[in-house]
């Protein structure tokens, strides 16, 4: 390897999380964040609105590495939005092409739940494990797997999309056009919808979860189900790929006890089925470290 080359690895890597209502992005080196900033998510269903509002968060100098994680299915660097609602965008919007235009630089482009993973698979909850699962419960269910220490995207990028399996078979319709999704049970908008119409008035997920802990018990059958559909799904995985252990953040899956009611549930699986279940360790930034991991482990492959 030459001296450039070697420069090329130690140099900070712009990364850049596209969510459905936030866009962050920070310079990453050695593991650390650095000149953070964030700018809302365009709604406007057009990506071309997406890659000027990243580019507005671009620092004057001009990156020499970007790497991005995005919601929604990202294929040889085309994004598609699995649930629209979460991410309005043409489908197959060449992401990538579009930033090297915009940026100069041809940037790595990954799914955010698949970054995550790879970041607590690195350097959080997941080191020490060669088949893991990393799963964020908020707004939607996002999940990311590592097998045999190989971060799994698939062919089209739909790997690791667990929050679309079926969790009830008569549920409501998902976004993603599937009928009762794991995130149409178990998300925090799920939560929020089935509250509200458990409770007869308006509830938003942390509204839920005080009122269980005021000893509401139709709350607490609300967020009951959830974790049953969420145990479920874990069992489901590991019956498929022999998972070793089970990660989960995100602002429903690291709200006050509902780790531990996942812990709980799954004792009462059959013991072949039963895993690990841990708090992720990674941060909200998961998505921004893990990307910047990933471009750097793909520059050591070449």
């Amino acid at each position: 390897m030459t001296a450039a080359s070697d420069r090329a690895v130690f140099a900070p890597v712009l990364a850049i999380d596209i969510g459905g209502t936030k866009i962050a992005a920070a310079e990453v080196q050695g593991g650390r964040l650095h000149d953070r900033r964030q700018t809302a998510t365009p709604r406007t269903g057009r990506g071309d609105d997406l890659v000027a509002a990243i580019a507005a968060l671009v620092p004057r100098h001009a990156p020499s590495a970007v790497a991005v994680a995005t919601t929604g299915i990202v294929r040889d660097g085309a994004l598609t939005a699995l649930n629209p609602d979460t991410l309005p965008i043409e489908n197959g919007y060449p992401l990538a092409d579009a930033l090297e235009s915009a940026l100069g630089v041809s940037p790595l482009v990954v799914n955010d739940a698949q970054a995550a993973a790879w970041a607590e698979f690195s350097v959080g909850a997941g080191r020490g494990f060669r088949n893991f699962a990393f799963f964020t419960v908020s707004t939607g269910i996002g999940c990311g797997l590592v097998i045999d220490g190989r971060l799994q995207i698939g062919a089209t990028g739909l790997a690791g999309h667990a929050g679309h399996m079926t969790s009830d078979p008569g549920g409501v319709i998902c976004g993603c056009g599937r009928r009762g999704c794991l995130e149409t049970v178990a998300s925090g908008t799920a939560l929020a919808r089935r509250g509200s119409e458990r409770l007869g008035r308006p509830v938003g997920a942390p509204d839920l979860f005080a009122a269980a802990n005021q000893g509401d018990g139709r709350a607490a059958e609300v967020i009951a189900s959830a974790v049953d559909a969420l145990v479920n799904g874990f069992a489901d995985l590991t019956a498929a790929v022999d998972i070793d252990c089970f990660a989960v953040g995100g602002g429903v899956g690291l709200a006050q006890g509902f780790i531990e009611a996942l812990r709980a549930r799954s004792l009462r699986l059959p013991a072949v089925f039963q895993r690990p279940i841990i708090a992720a360790q990674a941060g909200a930034d998961a998505g921004l470290l893990g990307v910047a991991l990933r471009y750097e482990g793909n520059f050591h492959l070449k």
